[in-house]
């Protein structure tokens, strides 16, 4: 696989394949995960999510490094878990809330 240099990072936008079988109705949540562009053409740090379970429920947490903000969906199937979280990426209005955790990150890459 070819290295792309931090300052050629701006032309490219995605450096991972985006094409899937399995999640091809989840599109936006692949996107967020593999897109190093906003609409705009501005860089971005590519967002991820986690999957696990409460009890008897599925939780899809979403992060975005960028913003410093997250957002969990629950189902009670991962495919409607999954399912919610690439909706809610699709909408104009994602329920975002601040993540500790990330905040922390940021701050700490701001420091160096």
């Amino acid at each position: 696989m070819k290295q792309v240099k931090r300052q050629d990072r701006a032309s490219v936008k995605h450096l991972a394949p985006l094409e899937t079988e399995l999640f091809r109705e989840l599109m936006p949540l692949v996107e967020h995960c593999g897109m190093l562009q906003y609409e705009d053409g501005s860089p971005r740090t590519p967002g991820y999510f986690t999957v696990r379970t409460n009890g008897s429920a599925w939780i899809v947490s979403v992060k975005d490094p960028d913003s410093a903000n997250s957002f969990p969906t629950v189902g009670k199937t991962l495919d409607e878990a999954l399912t919610t979280a690439a909706l809610l990426l699709g909408c104009e209005e994602a329920p975002w809330e601040p993540d500790v955790y990330l905040q922390a990150t940021q701050r700490k890459a701001n420091k160096k």
